[in-house]
């Protein structure tokens, strides 16, 4: 590990290209020039013994920073240059399930300098037993509101973590015309690496969203508005330049493996542990390739299906949440997902878990714009569960969900919102899973008679 005390950070050209509704304040109102934080710092990875923290500087500055566990400093870190002035502070040796502040000093000569702290807990080490609470979400059109109240909301119930699903932002065809907001056509944010970065910028930097992201270790996986146009997959132009941009904003553990690419990973936290799914960049699918079928479209990929099998088998963890930007296994009608685009894939998967008795298996997902919990009940094998949460942002209220059929839903709605995973195991074999959905004032909505949370006992998830 490399011991770094500070580093020059050139920041390129990179910048939003129209202005948020709402852009951060100034800390000193005095001060006029250009920050040199310009978007950050967010608490990206957290681990038992590290931590990631995202940050973007101006140009020619210079980085320093620290981190202190109770009176003790923890000051082992290195800072990785992403390029376009984007870094991630990686810290070592730090000490589980415990208290932890990082300091971020920014200077540049000729300017004033400026100095940002995030805390947060380091993750507990794997075990058996355990409470660990993950938020989760996707589908946040936020910078073009001038509030986002669902990221207040998500901070102020400080989960242990959150869980970007999908459609983080949204690459639009930005024209100011009637079309302005438009996901799909021959120019848009999805047509330079540029416009992708800018846009992925003015997202992040809205107060709301920044707020949270110092309290909340955040996690992303991608789905198609922010890797590219409306349903895009891996016959995409510019599948690798989306790749770069989407590395530059997030800091999640690992970014694929050394043989395979991609955007997936997986961490553990106590008795959870985490698959974070890619479907983009290996996605072939016929609702837009005609040599594919319903059964042989894939979307996650050869590879990387067997990376997760593989992971799944061998975690050891008593529940495995697998995060994916569209549903995997839901029989809800539309959209995209694993029914209607790559059954042979989800099948292989499910008998993959039922071979080798996989125990608490959780589906996460999002992109419907729309919220449900799927519970189908298997004889002899624990029950598929998927849990979609979307929007974070779209302007929606909470309503009943009305024309989406799914015979195996046990609730649903439309509204903005965020899922809640509660993870409660004090001893080995007994505890609780609870689903349930959060809205902007972080309480449990009743639709259509029915109180949107479902609790399972952990022995119900299990073989």
């Amino acid at each position: 590990m490399i011991i770094v005390a500070g580093l020059a950070l050139a920041a390129g050209c990179a910048t939003p290209t129209e202005t948020s509704p709402a852009k951060r304040p100034a800390d000193n109102p005095s001060d006029k020039g250009p920050r040199l934080i310009q978007a950050g710092p967010m608490i990206g990875h957290v681990g038992p013994h590290e931590a990631r923290v995202w940050i973007r500087t101006k140009r020619g500055s210079t980085l320093k920073a620290s981190a202190v566990q109770g009176s003790k400093a923890r000051n082992r870190y290195s800072v990785g240059d992403l390029g376009n002035g984007f870094s991630v502070i990686h810290y070592s040796r730090l000490a589980p399930a415990t208290d932890t502040r990082v300091t971020l000093t920014v200077e540049r000569a000729g300017s004033a300098t400026e100095t940002e702290s995030v805390a947060f807990r380091t993750a507990a080490t794997p075990s058996e037993t355990g409470k660990v609470r993950i938020a989760f979400g996707s589908c946040s059109k936020v910078s073009q509101f001038n509030s986002g109240p669902i990221y207040k909301a998500l901070a102020d119930e400080r989960p242990d973590m959150a869980l970007f699903i999908g459609d983080n932002s949204y690459f639009i065809v930005g024209n100011g015309s009637d079309k302005h907001f438009n996901t799909t056509g021959p120019v848009g944010d999805w047509t330079s690496p540029e416009a992708m970065t800018a846009r992925h910028l003015i997202t992040r930097m809205h107060p709301d969203l920044q707020a949270m992201f110092r309290s909340v270790p955040s996690y992303a996986v991608w789905d198609d508005h922010d890797y590219g146009p409306d349903n895009a997959d891996r016959t995409f132009d510019l599948r690798e330049e989306a790749t770069t941009a989407f590395r530059q904003m997030w800091a999640n553990p690992a970014y694929g493996t050394d043989g395979i690419p991609g955007i997936f990973s997986s961490f553990r936290n106590g008795p959870v542990e985490v698959f974070l799914m890619d479907d983009r960049y290996y996605k072939y699918s016929p609702q837009k390739h005609k040599d594919v079928t319903m059964a042989t479209g894939e979307i996650w990929g050869r590879a990387q299906t067997d990376w997760l099998l593989a992971g799944l088998k061998q975690s050891t963890a008593p529940v495995k949440l697998i995060a994916n930007g569209t549903q995997v296994v839901t029989r809800s009608t539309g959209g995209e997902g694993h029914r209607r685009e790559a059954q042979n894939e989800l099948q292989r998967l499910i008998a993959h878990i039922e071979k080798h008795r996989i125990d608490g298996v959780i589906f996460l997902s999002g992109d419907r714009h729309y919220s449900e919990l799927h519970f189908e009940a298997r004889d002899g094998h624990p029950p598929l569960l998927e849990f979609t949460s979307s929007p974070l942002q779209q302007d929606q209220k909470v309503e009943p969900l009305q024309n989406r059929p799914n015979t195996f839903r046990l609730w649903g709605l439309n509204g903005n919102s965020f899922g809640l995973v509660t993870v409660d195991i004090p001893e080995p074999g007994l505890g609780v899973v609870r689903l349930e959905v959060r809205t902007e004032t972080n309480t449990v909505p009743v639709v259509e008679n029915t109180r949107c949370s479902s609790a399972w006992q952990l022995s119900d998830l299990q073989y």
